[in-house]
């Protein structure tokens, strides 16, 4: 089986191309939308996990605690896939103006594609990381984690951009309110 990192170091690769063949102002358009929505999902994690644990307990079949995993996994996972999708698919928020041509261009594209392969992949791998792994049927768990992957843990979106700083909001909430001016401004 392929390590964990590199599953998602090669679907990280795949959004860098995809920068590259949007283009930078498109690709900041989907920065904006997926940094707002990690934002709200961190803000409103302790809700949607309380709003689970209700559904599970009111259930009236008896539910394990793998599966009341597995259901908050997927509302997370399903809340980041709904986003991306939207973001990518079809009339797309895009940022005005002139987009840099030549390798500016091309090279502002794969950085800004890359950019959303992390908040993307990286949302995808710390919700999976959050919830001990529960999709077995891909046979991850955090016992089969090697150590470059234990590594990368505390570097993915949530956990790195998620720190608190000034009055207590994270830098997600910082940088999504910074690339709103700049598509205000601009």
């Amino acid at each position: 089986m392929v390590p964990l990192e590199v599953t998602f170091a090669a679907l990280a690769l795949m959004f860098t191309l995809i920068g590259l063949a949007r283009g930078c102002m498109r690709e900041l358009g989907v920065t904006m939308v997926m940094m707002f929505v990690l934002f709200f999902l961190q803000t409103f994690d302790g809700y949607l996990d309380q709003g689970v644990g209700q559904v599970v307990t009111k259930s009236p079949v008896q539910v394990a605690q793998n599966d009341a995993d597995l259901l908050g996994c997927w509302v997370f996972v399903g809340c980041v896939l709904g986003a991306a999708f939207i973001s990518y698919q079809g009339h797309t928020l895009e940022f005005a103006g002139e987009p840099p041509w030549g390798v500016q261009g091309v090279l502002l594209g794969l950085l800004n594609g890359a950019v959303n392969g992390y908040l993307i992949v990286g949302s995808l791998w710390y919700y999976l990381d959050k919830y001990g792994y529960p999709l077995e049927f891909l046979g991850m768990s955090a016992a089969n984690l090697s150590e470059s992957a234990r590594s990368v843990l505390p570097y993915l979106p949530q956990s790195f951009l998620g720190q608190p700083l000034l009055l207590g909001q994270s830098l997600l909430l910082y940088l999504s309110i910074l690339l709103l001016l700049a598509r205000v401004v601009r």
